[in-house]
C-alpha cells in the first residue's frame, strides 16, 4: 500500500481510483463494510482501491483542551488498512488551511487532483468548513462532475445501534474491552516501543514492559488481562496496568504489561498489548507488600480470564 501525503499531485497509477473517505479511527466493523464496498467496486470497475483519511483527527484539531481521541495510533491504523486490498492511502493533513476548505473545494481535490472515479463513504460522512458538506452534497457533486458516489448503510451492533468510533470510545472509557472488541472485529490493542521505567515492577517481582499513552484515547484506568506480542513474533499471556500508579504518585499515564513467562529486557522493542478483559480499578496501597499481594491475585484472575477467553 502506497502512502501519499501530497495531495497536490497524484501519482499517475492512482488517478481514477475508487476512494473510501473517512477518518477510519479504529477501522471497526462499520469502517470495514465501507472498505469492502470500495474494494468490491474497484475490482468490478478495474480501478485502484484507495482510502483518504485525515491527520490529525479533525475533532482533536478543533479541541481546545487537547482532547485525545485516537483509538489506534496512525501506524496501527495504517497496518490495519494494509491488511486488505487497498493499494493507496491518501493522507490529508488537517491543518488550519485544510479546515477552512469549503465542501466544494474538497470535492475539487477529489475530482481535479485525484481524478476519483468512484467515492465511497459512510451514511453520515460530513466534510468542509463547518461540516457544510454531507452525502447529499457529494451525490449532487458526483452527478454534476461525472464521477460515481456510494454511501454505505450503518452496521448495527447486537443492540441494533450503529457501530461508531464514539461508541467504542465509550466502551473503552467504561473498561468494557470485551464489547469494544466485538465492535472493532478484533481485540483492542495498544502498540508502541517499550520505554525504560523506574524498575518498581521488577523490584516487586513483576517486571513490566512500559508503553506511552501520550497520543491515544485513554481507556478506563485499571488492571486488565492481556495478550502481548513482541518483535520475535511470539505471543504471551500477561496482565496490564493502565493508569497513573496512585501508590507511587505518577502523573503521566502509562501502560505497563507483565508477561507471565518472560522477564528479560524488552527495552526498545515494539510490542502489541491486547486488553482482553477488565479485572479491577487502580488502587492506592499503603505498603509494597500489600501491592505485591494484590498483583499476585491480579495475575491469578488474568489467567482465569484468558483461559475462559480461549474456550
Amino acid at each position: 500500500m502506497k502512502i501519499i501525503r501530497d495531495l497536490s499531485s497524484c501519482p499517475p497509477e492512482y488517478k481514477g481510483a475508487t476512494i473510501a473517505l473517512g477518518n477510519f479511527d479504529g477501522v471497526h466493523l462499520g469502517h470495514q463494510a465501507i472498505l469492502k464496498r470500495c474494494i468490491d467496486i474497484a475490482k468490478k470497475e478495474g480501478s485502484p482501491a484507495a482510502v483518504m483519511t485525515f491527520e490529525p483527527h479533525p475533532r482533536e484539531f478543533f479541541s481546545k483542551g487537547g482532547e485525545k481521541l485516537r483509538i489506534y495510533s496512525f501506524r496501527d491504523k495504517v497496518e490495519l488498512l494494509r491488511d486488505g486490498d487497498i493499494e493507496a492511502l491518501f493522507v490529508a493533513r488537517f491543518n488550519p488551511g485544510f479546515a477552512l476548505l469549503s465542501a466544494e473545494d474538497f470535492v475539487n481535490i477529489l475530482h481535479h487532483r485525484l481524478a476519483a472515479r468512484h467515492v465511497v463513504t459512510g451514511y453520515n460522512f460530513a466534510f468542509g468548513n463547518n461540516r457544510q458538506g454531507n452525502t447529499e452534497f457529494l451525490a449532487e457533486a458526483a452527478e454534476r462532475l461525472g464521477f460515481d458516489f456510494s454511501a454505505c448503510l450503518p452496521v448495527d451492533d447486537a443492540d441494533g445501534k450503529p457501530i461508531s468510533s464514539s461508541a467504542i470510545r465509550g466502551l473503552l472509557a467504561a473498561g468494557d474491552v470485551k464489547k469494544a472488541a466485538g465492535l472493532l472485529g478484533r481485540p483492542y490493542r495498544i502498540t508502541g516501543h517499550v520505554q525504560s521505567g523506574e524498575q518498581r515492577g521488577r523490584t516487586l517481582g513483576f517486571p513490566t514492559a512500559n508503553l506511552s499513552l501520550k497520543h491515544l484515547f485513554k481507556p478506563r484506568f485499571g488492571i486488565y488481562a492481556a495478550r502481548i506480542a513482541i518483535e520475535d513474533g511470539t505471543w504471551h499471556d500477561g496482565v496490564a496496568s493502565l493508569g497513573v500508579k496512585p501508590t507511587f504518585g505518577t502523573h503521566e499515564p502509562l501502560l505497563e504489561a507483565h508477561l507471565f513467562d518472560r522477564n528479560d529486557d524488552l527495552y526498545g522493542q515494539r510490542v502489541r498489548v491486547e486488553l482482553v478483559d477488565f479485572i479491577r480499578e487502580e488502587k492506592y496501597f499503603n505498603s509494597a507488600e500489600a501491592l505485591r499481594s494484590e498483583m499476585t491475585e491480579d495475575c491469578k484472575k488474568a489467567k482465569e480470564m484468558l483461559h475462559a477467553h480461549r474456550r
